[in-house]
């Protein structure tokens, strides 16, 4: 994937963060942006890059939902969510639960061997812990990239419906392990998110 390009996926995660409280743009140091960008194995640099072309769309807050500001030239992801940061939110979290995960079972997937991809091998359990995912779909996942992958024949991708987001992980890192590998330990440490590592904390 060009890097210079902006999935519809990872625009959601973009705009979901301008349309957070403060609502705009947001500094190149703002932890939760600095993370976010980290998180999808980008800069804090090109996160804000592409906020700040949310900023000129529509720079004007807060938004009047009578307002005719939708042009042809705007993503489809602005004019659907700019009206509705909740459900941008909502979609968001999911989201970035799958760009994670995903990034998380691709870095394992090039450390086990096709027949070795089942429920029982300590590599999946763990991960499969550590997600709070059941086994079979840390599983399912890697024969989902197995699916994607140009030397793995008995697994054609072609017919199969796999998301976009893993589509993307695959394209992003499949051809580079050294950048996959520093993007999935910055996730190992910073998944799950803040906020529910505090809750897991309490309840111990």
């Amino acid at each position: 994937m060009n890097m210079e390009q902006w999935s519809k996926e990872e625009s959601l995660l973009v705009l979901d963060l301008y349309l957070s409280k403060p609502v705009g743009m947001k500094s190149v140091t703002d932890e939760t942006l600095v993370d976010r960008a980290q998180l999808l194995g980008r800069t804090p640099d090109a996160f804000c890059r592409r906020m700040m072309q949310f900023q000129q769309w529509y720079p004007v807050l807060p938004f009047d939902a009578g307002e005719d500001v939708f042009g042809d030239d705007n993503p489809a992801v602005w004019s659907i969510y700019f009206s509705q940061p909740k459900l941008a939110h909502r979609e968001a979290a999911a989201l970035l639960k799958d760009f994670c995960i995903g990034t998380l079972v691709l870095n394992l997937y090039f450390q086990l061997i096709i027949s070795t991809m089942n429920e029982k091998v300590p590599e999946v359990m763990a991960l499969a812990r550590q997600v709070k995912r059941p086994a079979k779909e840390i599983v399912a996942l890697l024969h989902v990239y197995a699916a994607l992958d140009p030397f793995v024949k008995d697994h054609p991708a072609d017919d199969l419906a796999i998301p976009s987001v893993y589509r993307q992980l695959w394209s992003r890192y499949a051809d580079d392990m050294d950048k996959l590998s520093r993007v999935a330990k910055y996730v190992e440490g910073h998944y799950p998110p803040k906020r529910v590592r505090k809750k897991n904390e309490e309840r111990k």
